[in-house]
């Protein structure tokens, strides 16, 4: 069922083939890749603790589940809904570079997929609307082979609720009660990190705390992330100082 006229249609896909054979094929992947992030994000709304495995499941079932039958289909997606194994023995030690962890932790999950790499520390950002083999990033192939190996470990981001309730307790404990009244306000609504943030532009010390105490909450989130993936690090986070330009994604929001 279409709500499309048929000229409209027709005149649609008279442009698209007025393109090159490479400009459509990289139309059908980004419409593939938002089409996926999508995917992924009503997952994370209705359940923010959503498992890497619980994504890969429903992205099979919103995509392919129409291809197999009752049988291969609930077979292929209990396959993808399992749990990764629990690691044995003594934990996973890693060099970690704390700050592409928590930048990973922080990230939106309908841009990018992080993972970190325990043999260096490092943390491979790739974005989800990569077009395949025409780009520098590992390929889905290589991927899941060194997840497979244990190499890799997906960061699942914490979310903007999240964020959100660093703010709303951050507000509560200013003890200027003008100010804790206009930070809850700006909270109250659409913009909220954009408002929380632009009443703090004006008071330098609250913002300056803010600061402190997001960055405490973050080291917080990604010591009981390598607790939860039992993975001891090797390296301590470092404390960052802030400047005016120096804003994480939240606060830019």
């Amino acid at each position: 069922m279409t709500d499309t006229r048929p000229e409209v249609a027709r005149r649609y896909r008279e442009l698209l083939l007025a393109r090159s054979g490479e400009e459509r094929l990289r139309i059908g992947c980004s419409m593939h890749a938002t089409a996926q992030a999508l995917v992924r994000a009503s997952v994370l709304a209705r359940n923010p603790l959503a498992s890497a495995a619980d994504l890969r499941r429903a992205l099979f079932l919103r995509f392919y589940s129409h291809e197999f039958d009752a049988d291969t289909r609930d077979r292929i997606a209990t396959w993808l809904g399992r749990d990764e194994p629990a690691p044995s023995g003594r934990p996973r030690r890693a060099a970690l570079n704390w700050d592409d962890l928590e930048m990973a932790l922080t990230s939106n999950a309908g841009e990018w997929t992080c993972y970190l790499d325990l043999r260096g520390g490092e943390v491979l950002m790739v974005p989800i609307d990569r077009f395949g083999d025409d780009d520098d990033w590992p390929s889905e192939e290589e991927i899941d082979a060194r997840l497979a190996a244990g190499h890799l470990v997906q960061i699942e981001p914490l979310g903007s609720r999240v964020e959100y309730g660093w703010m709303t307790d951050f507000a509560a404990s200013v003890g200027d009660a003008r100010l804790r009244d206009r930070l809850e306000v700006a909270l109250d609504g659409r913009g909220a990190f954009r408002w929380f943030k632009d009443v703090l532009l004006g008071q330098p010390a609250e913002r300056e705390r803010w600061f402190a105490f997001r960055d405490e909450r973050l080291h917080e989130a990604a010591r009981e992330w390598l607790a939860e993936h039992d993975i001891e690090p090797t390296t301590a986070p470092r404390s960052r100082p802030r400047s005016g330009d120096q804003q994480s994604r939240s606060e830019i929001s």
